[in-house]
């Protein structure tokens, strides 16, 4: 027996010998061929290998809230509509008692809602659903549905000459669908800016201006502007596009009886100002775009006041006498109320330079900003009741409306849809993530900058080795749950670095973010699932799509040219995160950590710095040394296949 457990000792050992041997040559080789690192202290068979998106947070079940979206008030002013997305319901409450009356399924995540002049038809945007519904509301029942373009978030309904007309934003499709509503069709689909998020249309209803959150593509080192689109209703045509210079995250828009206006909340950003002038206010701020139905002509006019912001200015209404406007302010919890006649009367004074600079005059507001109105987590949407007397206040992160007198600017009380979701880490990890009190002089929050955790498509100035000098493109926090380590350089080894003593550092100019928020705000980040990208129904690729598979997993060219190992494509984007989490040089400026793939679709532009504006600018422009890829064999229907492909991601 003894002789046995001898042997067997003896065997095990030279078992760990032979194993040893094998990691210090045969393993030890087999990464630094596989991986093209010189050191191997960062690689492990865990960059390449036993990776399973089956374990990441955003793709196990997480609990669903009453976060209130899209608001709609009856014509008698009895009943509120509201959109809760979260639920995929519809839920209809008296405005008197402040009681939730009933509750319908709409699938598809409703998000903005629209009513008829009569109050019969309600209009619901099916921001996943890609569909418009109509529920009767007398029975609160679906009637009809209709395919509109991708992601639609917003709906205005009009009367024309023509027949009445419904107005959709599309955000993920970046266009407009027209529809007539007897009968329910699709008469066109202009294209808008980048994000289109609300619509308004003006009083006689011969026009319908779009507002779109994210700036349009153009050279990285040009300026940023985001887009008003303006289109005729009764023809679908796009009649002009109004630029909003160094602005975007425009999520409302609402038409001024009393003037021919169109409002607009804005953020202010100036990307391309060093980080650093965040402590003077210089980054980002709040404002309102004033467009000027007639002429098309743009006033951007501030909301801040000179040393307290008012972050992600979001939903706006305006009372029917055309006298006050209420704007939201997602990320400062407020809601600020503007007297349109003062505001009217300064820019009758003002000299065009007076206008042109408005926007960076900090001691500007008192001029019209006559009251701010505390809410509760995330005031989104408003709604007005017919006769102005009454405001609504979606607090999506609380799931509650705030009632106020739109008169005395007293709190009335709330619509308690939900428990706010204290119990739950991801949600409360959302409300820091949206919260501006955590930035110096509460000037931004994470959402300012990854609008529902995605990306706003800027390049920003950080300051960490030079200031001017390090223009770093925005990635996107979808999906990224396990491929750190994280930033261009890779140096941050954990969300909790990264979010925590370097936001403070570098961004909020103020103390970290407290340990147990910190630990939320993670959690909520690892739970955000990669974009939306577009498939087939059955989750089948075109033919197209499966020549640009085997091109991104080519080991040879067409001629038989083999490919070097460290040029595949899938030797740093690996399935199933595409990436293996580690940093290579592919020719533009220096070592880089690889970003994930997933969702690559949505989050133009590319490379560290933003230079490419396009997945075809990676190849055509930016690629002509075969560093990132070898692709000089690529004819443009190759290329075209292989960029399909990439889409599917």
């Amino acid at each position: 027996m003894k002789k046995r457990i001898l042997v067997i000792l003896l065997v095990l050992t030279g078992l760990a010998g032979v194993a040893l041997w094998l990691r210090q040559n045969y393993w030890t080789d087999h990464m630094l061929r596989m991986s093209h690192q010189k050191n191997l202290a960062k690689v492990t068979c865990f960059n390449c290998h036993l990776v399973s998106t089956d374990r990441l947070r955003w793709a196990q079940p997480r609990p669903h809230h009453d976060a209130p979206a899209g608001l709609a008030v009856s014509p008698d002013g009895k009943k509120i509509y509201i959109a809760l997305d979260d639920r995929d319901q519809v839920a209809e409450a008296d405005t008197a008692s402040r009681q939730v009356l009933r509750r319908v399924k709409v699938a598809g995540r409703p998000f903005g809602l629209a009513l008829d002049t009569s109050g019969k038809n309600l209009f619901v945007t099916c921001r996943d659903g890609d569909r418009l519904a109509v529920l009767d509301t007398q029975t609160l029942s679906e009637t009809g549905s209709i395919p509109v373009g991708m992601e639609p978030v917003a709906v205005a309904f009009c009367r024309t000459a023509a027949g009445d007309r419904l107005v959709v934003a599309n955000s993920m499709s970046d266009d407009i669908s027209v529809l007539s509503v007897s009968p329910l069709q699709e008469l066109g689909r202009p294209s808008a800016g980048r994000d289109p998020f609300a619509v308004a249309i003006t009083p006689d209803g011969t026009r319908a201006f779009v507002a779109n959150r994210l700036v349009r593509l153009a050279p990285v080192m040009t300026g940023p502007a985001s887009e008003i689109t303006e289109i005729d209703p009764m023809t679908s045509r796009t009649v002009r596009r109004e630029t909003l210079e160094s602005a975007h995250q425009s999520e409302g828009i609402c038409a001024v009886p009393s003037q021919p206006w169109m409002l607009a909340p804005l953020v202010k950003v100036r990307n391309l100002v060093p980080i650093t002038q965040v402590a003077n206010g210089w980054v980002m701020s709040s404002g309102l775009a004033v467009t000027d139905i007639k002429t098309g002509n743009v006033i951007q006019m501030p909301l801040d006041e000179a040393n307290n912001f008012f972050a992600d200015p979001s939903g706006i209404v305006v009372d029917p006498a055309g006298q006050r406007a209420f704007v939201a302010s997602g990320g400062g919890d407020m809601v600020s109320v503007v007297d349109l006649e003062r505001l009217a009367a300064w820019l009758e004074k003002a000299d065009p330079t007076a206008k042109r600079e408005a926007i960076y005059d900090m001691s500007l507001a008192p001029e019209y900003v006559t009251a701010r109105i505390p809410t509760e987590r995330n005031p989104r949407q408003l709604a007005l009741s017919p006769d102005g007397g009454t405001l609504f206040v979606a607090e999506r992160l609380a799931d509650s409306i705030l009632v106020v007198d739109a008169k005395s600017l007293a709190a009335q009380g709330r619509i308690v849809l939900g428990d706010g979701g204290l119990n739950d880490p991801i949600r409360r990890g959302e409300k820091v993530f949206t919260k501006a009190g955590f930035t110096f002089q509460n000037q931004f929050s994470c959402r300012s900058c990854h609008p529902d955790g995605h990306v706003d498509g800027l390049s920003y100035d950080f300051d960490t080795s030079g200031i001017g000098d390090n223009l770093l493109d925005n990635r996107s926090l979808m999906g990224v749950a396990g491929t750190e380590p994280f930033k261009w350089t890779g140096k941050n080894p954990s969300l909790e670095v990264q979010c925590g003593p370097r936001f403070a550092r570098v961004l909020m100019r103020t103390d970290p973010i407290p340990q147990k928020e910190l630990l939320d705000l993670t959690t909520y980040i690892k739970s955000l699932p990669p974009h939306r990208v577009v498939r087939n129904m059955d989750g089948t690729l075109t033919p197209s799509q499966e020549r640009g598979k085997a091109i991104f997993f080519a080991t040879k060219t067409p001629g038989g040219k083999e490919i070097p190992h460290e040029r595949r494509c899938s030797t740093c984007h690996r399935p199933p995160l595409y990436s293996v989490r580690l940093s290579f040089d592919v020719g533009t400026g220096g070592m880089f950590d690889t970003p994930h793939l997933l969702g690559v679709a949505a989050s133009a532009p590319y490379l560290h710095d933003g230079r490419a504006q396009t997945l075809e600018e990676l190849w055509t422009t930016y690629n002509t040394n075969d560093l990132h890829g070898v692709s000089s064999y690529m004819n443009k229907i190759q290329l075209n296949d292989l960029i399909d492909y990439l889409k599917t991601l």
